[in-house]
């Protein structure tokens, strides 16, 4: 009996050298995976931390717009007032001139009527 248990011992350690040596070499091969997994995943926390900044600088800078906006808003309007009086002026100035042409034309053609009665 004591054969017997020696040989089933001497099986049971050789099945587990067995066991434990293909076992040991995909341990390596998931722990390699496991090694690959993590630089991974450090890599796209650093990717996700850059993204972030960038939409907080985004979002800085909308804010920014959305403070200056109504005083470009105000900036343009009043512009846009001045321009319609210059136009309004501008206008007013043309229809004076032409008239004054207008009239002194009418002033010349009498006047030459005048010397071609004489």
């Amino acid at each position: 009996m004591k054969n017997s248990i020696k040989l089933v011992t001497f099986s049971i350690g050789i099945l587990s050298m067995g066991l434990s040596l293909s076992s040991c070499t995909k341990q390596k091969e998931m722990q390699q995976q496991i090694e690959l997994l993590q630089t991974q995943h450090a890599d796209f926390g650093k990717k996700i931390q850059a993204l972030t900044n960038q939409v907080n600088s985004v979002t800085n800078d909308m804010n920014q717009v959305k403070q200056i906006f109504p005083q470009m808003t105000g900036v343009i309007e009043a512009q846009k007032g001045a321009l319609d009086r210059l136009d309004s002026r501008v206008t007013e100035m043309e229809s004076r001139s032409s008239k004054g042409k207008a009239a002194a034309g009418k002033m010349s053609n009498h006047s030459m009527q005048k010397k071609g009665k004489h």
